[in-house]
């Protein structure tokens, strides 16, 4: 069952619900974290309905089959929280009534082949010479079989410097919206919630979109797009941020606030949002990734905005 319009609730309600019930799987809230969650949930109902919906995803996770739960509940430390938060956020949009049934929970995501931390980046040499690197918060899967080479990315950010093949097999990166050949290349890819990204650096990458079998298109070197599992949108100049994150670099031309915010928050933990009158400050410069709460910092002190923390992990960005 899909939720009505009438019934949808945003998804920065349902992800910042989902950071809440991955906070109080971690361990009991502080009388501070219990009093800004009452806080929370009394917004607004689309925020009570979102909790009553984490609620009961909780009470189901515990009719999980104990083998399979495990790989949900007990997952090691180094999973990133945001690796947790995205299919809570997935199950709490996809069941208004609370029936929800662990056929359909993504669990790849808890199993993938390579997963990344908040924060962290890993380097990889795939078996065919093919260097991988997978960005913040990321989760993928790698196959190699006689016939392809196959790297789905579940979630998060990848980077390939393709290598030749001695079988001479297809190399392909896959992501829920479709699948991407890669042509002898280097290239990014990013699984985005309701698109994917596209960056090539070298060569080309052709895009073939998953329910349009019709549709392909070409993206050269210096060129980038997004594309769902319709349609591929109409190529750009490729941004200079399409990279930098392999140098633990962030760029800023005139960026806007809530565009820079968003970004920064594939780096941190926790929720902050931005106020509507402000999200078009602008901001400009060169900031350096691991060090998000100091660019925070920085930007309090040098642009018209302050910071009100609720807790350690969620903030909300207000006019100074």
């Amino acid at each position: 069952m899909q939720l009505s319009k009438s019934n949808a609730i945003p998804s920065n309600i349902i992800k910042e619900a989902a950071t809440w019930l991955s906070r109080l799987k971690e361990k009991p809230l502080t009388d501070d974290e219990q009093t800004a969650l009452e806080i929370w949930r009394n917004q607004s109902q689309q925020h009570q309905q979102a909790w009553q919906r984490a609620e009961q995803f909780t009470q189901t996770l515990n009719h999980i089959p104990h083998g399979l739960g495990l790989a949900v509940l007990d997952r090691p430390t180094s999973m990133s929280k945001r690796a947790f938060l995205k299919p809570f956020a997935l199950l709490l949009v996809a069941v208004p009534t609370g029936i929800i049934t662990y056929r359909t929970a993504p669990w790849q995501m808890f199993t993938a082949d390579f997963q990344t931390a908040m924060g962290e980046q890993k380097a990889i040499q795939l078996a065919d010479g093919s260097q991988l690197t997978i960005n913040t918060n990321s989760a993928i899967d790698v196959d190699f079989d006689d016939n392809q080479r196959l790297i789905t990315v579940h979630a998060g950010e990848i980077y390939i410097e393709t290598a030749h093949d001695a079988k001479n097999r297809p190399l392909f990166v896959q992501t829920s919206h479709g699948r991407l050949h890669a042509l002898g290349t280097k290239f990014v890819v990013r699984k985005q919630d309701d698109d994917s990204y596209l960056g090539v650096l070298e060569s080309a990458v052709d895009i073939l979109p998953k329910e349009n079998s019709t549709q392909h298109t070409i993206i050269r070197a210096g060129q980038e797009t997004t594309f769902t599992a319709t349609q591929i949108q109409p190529y750009q100049i490729l941004n200079s941020n399409a990279s930098a994150w392999l140098d633990g670099i962030i760029y800023a031309d005139n960026m806007p606030l809530s565009e820079f915010v968003a970004t920064l928050s594939r780096y941190r933990k926790g929720v902050l949002r931005c106020d509507e009158s402000i999200k078009n400050v602008r901001i400009s410069g060169a900031f350096q990734l691991n060090k998000p709460d100091e660019i925070l910092e920085t930007l309090q002190k040098t642009r018209p905005i302050r910071i009100q923390w609720h807790t350690r992990y969620w903030g909300t960005i207000y006019p100074s």
